[in-house]
């Protein structure tokens, strides 16, 4: 019976929380996404002991779990409350049928800490409700910036989270939900410089901002200063990942480049020249998603001859831990690997200009 029960609950990773696909986002989270997500923020809590973490990561898993079997159900759907606690206890009834005879505890665990939930009066029971909508907010956050849907609705969920131990999280939200409202009034030029190591991205940046009042911000400076970060968590990851020329995960170069254009923009400046940016197709979605969707591109075209040479000059008398003859053949085959299918991207997106940059 145990191949049953996971079949069964199977069919919460295919279950759409019916609130995002009633506001028509894109693309929603599943019941199963929505659950182990709050089990991982469950992990996150400080300041609770190693038992009730356990119990509230188990209850985490198990509050929704009954919609395997009657769907994620909605205010909207007109079913009273009491009618859907009936529905939800039934399922979870059968649910524990299934694992009855193979496993018992388990199946009256299940039981009891659905019951514990829905009762709502143990501190595991308080910290994950509260945690369920802390999720949700969150989540609305990112739906928000990632589909430019108005989910302004979702932010009086923080009248419904009071713990003392969710509260940074919540301010995080809050702080990142505000600037995203901010940043929607504001249509920024982004004009991103592309080539390969050594075709001179910086300097023509730089030159190219000094003329037309663009700022220009270097994701390779930004990378090297936060490596430089005495307080930096990332600061050996960062120096790992150069060394190997392995590139960074896309999430977190956008993280480092939204904070840098935010900086300025609060200063009134909304032009961008991004050298060295997106390195790979999903830095660019990622962008897309989180910051901008429209641009344009300068590709800085050199042949891989005259870029190898280039930087077998600079790395005499550079300090740059990527300067080094290993490192070179590594961030030459990386850009190779991935410069095409990139080019391919941004043409899509927006017009791209090839500007040649051999020596004559």
């Amino acid at each position: 019976m145990q191949f049953f029960f996971l079949e069964l609950i199977e069919g919460l990773k295919n279950t759409l929380r019916r609130g995002w696909e009633l506001r028509n986002v894109p693309n929603p989270e599943s019941v199963s996404d929505h659950m182990y997500r709050m089990a991982v923020m469950c992990f996150m809590v400080s300041g609770i002991d190693s038992e009730m973490q356990t119990r509230a990561v188990q209850m985490a898993l198990v509050h929704d779990m009954g919609e395997a079997l009657i769907g994620d159900i909605t205010p909207s759907d007109g079913i009273s409350t009491e009618q859907k606690f009936k529905r939800e206890e039934m399922a979870l009834e059968f649910l524990a049928c299934t694992l009855r005879t193979s496993n018992p505890d388990l199946a009256n665990s299940i039981l009891d800490l659905w019951h514990e939930y829905e009762d709502g009066r143990t501190d595991t029971a308080i910290l994950v409700k509260q945690l369920d909508k802390l999720e949700c907010y969150h989540q609305a956050i990112i739906y928000e910036e990632r589909t430019g849907i108005d989910l302004e609705e979702f932010k009086e969920l923080k009248e419904k989270i009071t713990l003392p131990e969710l509260q940074p999280l919540l301010d995080e939200c809050l702080k990142r939900h505000k600037e995203i409202k901010q940043r929607r009034l504001i249509d920024p030029i982004v004009i991103f410089v592309s080539g390969g190591p050594g075709v001179g991205k910086g300097t023509q940046s730089e030159r190219l901002a000094k003329e037309f009042g663009f700022h220009h911000i270097s994701v390779g400076d930004l990378l090297r200063k936060e490596e430089a970060r005495l307080l930096s968590p990332y600061r050996d990851f960062i120096s790992q990942s150069i060394k190997k020329s392995i590139l960074l995960p896309a999430q977190f170069t956008t993280q480092l480049l939204r904070q840098a254009m935010d900086d300025v923009q609060g200063q009134e400046r909304h032009m961008f020249l991004l050298d060295g940016f997106p390195r790979n197709v999903a830095q660019a979605v990622d962008f897309e998603s989180k910051i901008c969707r429209n641009y344009a591109t300068i590709s800085l075209d050199c042949s891989e001859t005259e870029m190898l040479s280039r930087l077998q000059n600079r790395s005499a008398q550079s300090i740059r831990i990527d300067d080094n003859p290993d490192s070179i053949t590594k961030r030459l085959q990386t850009f190779n690997a991935n410069n095409t299918e990139v080019l391919k991207h941004l043409q899509q997106r927006g017009p791209l200009f090839h500007v040649s940059t051999n020596y004559e």
